[in-house]
């Protein structure tokens, strides 16, 4: 417990850890079973273009996200892209997403050809909903994209029945909600498709990596040609492709992380209710719960810094960071701060700038052990009981700076 502002390390104190904890999963896998995988593609001299590794990749997560069909790609980015290419109307060019959402995802809509217009979320849920979206819907709409925020997931039935009043295709981002259910129902099988990620940060680890799942038989068939040059057949291209493929490697790291899978929710689990029950008792933070009447990944602790706290998220990340506990804001920069795209007026997207200054998230993952948690807490504790003196040192740094 730190008793004095010149204790943190951002004033010259010792740090609490000597090397980062940071905020993603990066969980390797067994090493014996990925070199399992990793021969079979030797073996069989093929390295990719849908060899072994790669179906039964595709066939386990099919199963598991209970589905008629998974489409492996390069990288989650990938996934996004060919969705927004195959689905988005003709002759439109927006497609819908939240401001408060992964900052390269505007950057996929329009490396797609289309123009990103950025609607608000509700307050509450941080989500998507009918309301926000209503305010953006127009003539020129080609594609509504819906992530699941962190923790907590989007009312699917709402979205789902307003798009097909609309007539407009949906899809869902699905890369935060990874292995989670809406209604006893695992997640792959709304809207029109889902996207996933398979970066190294994320539950389902292959170094890089992402896929698509849907039910829809023409769209499994057009966006597994289009990952692949748009073949059709043997030197025959009948749709606009690109070189989108997952190859064996990568999908031999994801078929090993499945077999650790439950082993890593588990401690995720752990972990998540250590960070609820010390943090519960530090005035000023909030941590958000995940529902326990679903399944979820517990994979990230999102808390909410109420008017209780006195320092703002930007001085509270330095001082956290400072001592190499690696929290970040959520998501940030907004996106309709980095695009400006259209004559929308995205000053009213008052729920999306309060909520990025309100929350942020705690190291989490691979790099922690239960017994940082305390050490994170108790820094957390330090900074609330020291706050006045800490504002009175950081004018006076500003100051003299």
């Amino acid at each position: 417990m730190k008793k004095e502002v010149t204790e943190f390390a951002l004033y010259g104190g010792k740090k609490v850890f000597d090397t980062f904890r940071t905020t993603t999963n990066m969980v390797p896998p067994n090493a014996d079973i990925f070199f399992k995988y990793a021969k079979r593609s030797f073996d069989e001299r093929q390295l990719t273009n849908s060899g072994s590794n790669l179906r039964q990749l595709e066939n386990e997560l099919a199963n598991f996200h209970e589905v008629k069909h998974c489409i492996c790609v390069s990288s989650g980015f990938s996934a996004l892209m060919l969705v927004v290419k195959r689905l988005a109307l003709n002759n439109k060019k927006e497609v819908v997403i939240p401001s408060l959402a992964y900052r390269s995802t505007a950057d996929i809509i329009e490396w797609a050809g289309y123009v990103p217009h950025f609607c608000d979320v509700d307050y509450e849920t941080r989500t998507v909903t009918v309301d926000t979206l209503l305010k953006c819907i127009n003539e020129n709409t080609a594609l509504i994209v819906v992530p699941h925020p962190m923790v907590t997931l989007a009312n699917i039935d709402e979205l789902e029945a307003f798009a097909k009043e609309v007539h407009i295709p949906l899809v869902f981002d699905s890369v935060e909600a990874f292995g989670a259910t809406y209604k006893g129902k695992k997640l792959g099988g709304y809207g029109l498709a889902e996207i996933f990620s398979m970066h190294a940060s994320k539950v389902l680890n292959a170094c890089e990596g992402g896929y698509i799942t849907t039910n829809d038989d023409e769209l499994a068939k057009d966006l597994k040609k289009m990952r692949s040059f748009g073949f059709c057949a043997r030197d025959k291209v009948d749709i606009l492709g690109f070189n989108m493929k997952l190859n064996e490697f990568h999908a031999a790291m994801a078929l090993s992380g499945l077999h650790m899978l439950e082993e890593q929710l588990a401690f995720n689990k752990a972990l998540f209710k250590e960070y609820q029950r010390l943090l519960s008792s530090i005035p000023g933070i909030e941590v958000i719960p995940y529902s326990e009447t679903e399944k979820r990944n517990w994979k990230t602790c999102l808390v909410k810094l109420t008017d209780k706290w006195k320092l703002s998220q930007e001085l509270t990340l330095k001082l956290l960071n400072a001592e190499n506990i690696n929290a970040r804001p959520y998501y940030f920069p907004l996106l309709h701060k980095k695009y400006i795209t259209n004559n929308d007026d995205y000053s009213k997207l008052f729920n999306s700038e309060k909520l990025s200054n309100e929350y942020m998230i705690l190291p989490f993952g691979y790099s922690m052990k239960l017994e940082d948690v305390p050490l994170i807490a108790e820094t957390l504790l330090s900074i609330y009981n020291l706050s006045e003196e800490i504002l009175k040192q950081d004018i006076k740094n500003e100051k003299n700076s």
